[in-house]
């Protein structure tokens, strides 16, 4: 019995290190558990932190391309555009060797190109045919080439009359941007009709309708780009004619793109045409609408005198949008008599045609046309000629004042 003492007494001791052994584990696994659970809840609010502010940065975000949208405007064509080798070395020339004209053209164009591309609307045909003009003349109505072609879109005097345009002695239809616009595109669209082909009709309208035909028929084939590459079918201005058009086109559409900025714009032309008796002194007719000469002159850039044709009793007029009614005012209280003055002048001795055109500051051919005279060969002392000369007195409102001539 004495021996088992010792050994209950270790027993005991041994229960009790178990006991709280147990216990140590016990509270380390409630620990743990609180301290998970703690974390989970952390998670769980920070999670919720973070989809508040995902919410928050997308709403903002929907604000923002709710209230100012970036669109980029779409450049688009109405004729096929082709970039090529060719296209790339015009767009090249005009970005540098060519830029101090291309630059002037380009501030000009919104001065016209809503009217011509209006015009060609109005006639069924693409709209970027307007860019012709650009090449041609860089939309200068007073344009005039070696090869004597003139205006905005380049006709030569035969071609011109059989689209409509009026040449003689008193106006030139070809510098007029409108009447020349609807020409051109009538012709256009004749061009058209013979090659189905925008490319072959523009290369035609810069060669001829005949000398393309040929070329398409000797080479076999109705693609400009394959005739383009026969150098002695087509001359290289005709060659190089459409690669410079799409250039051209594609810089005007998107000057920025390409490097032209800053341009200064010229503002579109608005006016009002107005029905005048013929042979009316454009001074007089500046002085009416309160305008300077030079503003009658470049909107009506056809009339080659100083005065409405004389061979027409009524001549319709462009002048600026804003003056036509003062004009009207103006004009109808100014006799006829005062609108344009003539004078009959006897020839002396010595005296030509040259001479007395001259001294009444007129010319040759409006002397020579009042009289009804075919050559200046004919002129004798003593005979009499009509001679135009500018009014000198003019009956006006007091609102509009002329000043002494010098």
């Amino acid at each position: 019995m004495k021996n088992l003492k010792p050994l209950i007494s270790n027993l005991k001791y041994f229960a009790f290190f178990c006991a709280v052994c147990v216990s140590s584990f016990l509270v380390a696994i409630d620990a743990g558990a609180a301290a998970a659970s703690s974390q989970n809840e952390a998670s769980l609010i920070s999670d919720s932190e973070q989809h508040a502010d995902e919410d928050q940065y997308l709403q903002k975000l929907d604000e923002i391309t709710a209230e100012s949208p970036i669109e980029e405007e779409e450049i688009t064509y109405d004729v096929p555009v082709v970039v090529n080798d060719k296209v790339e070395l015009f767009i090249k020339y005009f970005q540098t060797r060519g830029r101090k004209y291309f630059e002037k053209w380009l501030e000009r164009s919104e001065m016209y190109l809503p009217m011509l591309k209006d015009i060609f609307r109005q006639n069924g045909l693409p709209e970027d045919l307007a860019y012709i003009a650009l090449i041609e003349s860089g939309f200068n109505p007073n344009a005039k080439s070696r090869a004597r072609a003139v205006g905005m879109w380049q006709f030569m005097k035969w071609t011109g009359k059989k689209y409509g345009l009026k040449v003689d002695l008193w106006v030139d239809e070809r510098r007029d941007p409108e009447k020349a616009t609807w020409a051109a595109a009538r012709y256009l669209k004749n061009l058209y009709g013979i090659f189905n082909s925008w490319h072959l009709a523009a290369a035609s309208y810069n060669a001829g309708e005949g000398r393309v035909l040929r070329a398409l028929k000797k080479h076999k084939t109705d693609d400009f780009w394959v005739v383009a590459k026969q150098k002695k079918t087509l001359k290289r201005e005709t060659r190089d004619y459409i690669p410079k058009y799409i250039a051209a086109m594609l810089i005007a559409k998107e000057p920025a793109k390409y490097g032209f900025y800053d341009l200064e714009f010229e503002p579109q032309s608005a006016y009002a045409k107005v029905a005048i008796p013929g042979a009316t002194d454009l001074r007089v007719i500046a002085q009416a609408c309160k305008c300077s000469v030079d503003d009658i002159k470049e909107l009506n850039p056809e009339l080659l005198r100083w005065f409405t044709p004389p061979n027409e009793s009524e001549y319709e007029i462009k002048l600026p949008a804003e003056k036509a009614e003062i004009f009207k005012i103006n004009f109808a209280v100014i006799p006829p008599a005062e609108r344009l003055n003539f004078l009959v002048h006897k020839i002396k001795r010595g005296e030509t045609l040259s001479t007395i055109a001259r001294r009444y500051s007129t010319s040759i051919e409006s002397i020579l046309y009042l009289n009804k005279m075919k050559s200046a060969k004919y002129v004798k002392v003593g005979a009499e000629l009509v001679v135009p000369i500018r009014a000198k007195k003019i009956a006006a409102p007091d609102i509009v004042s002329f000043p002494p001539r010098g």
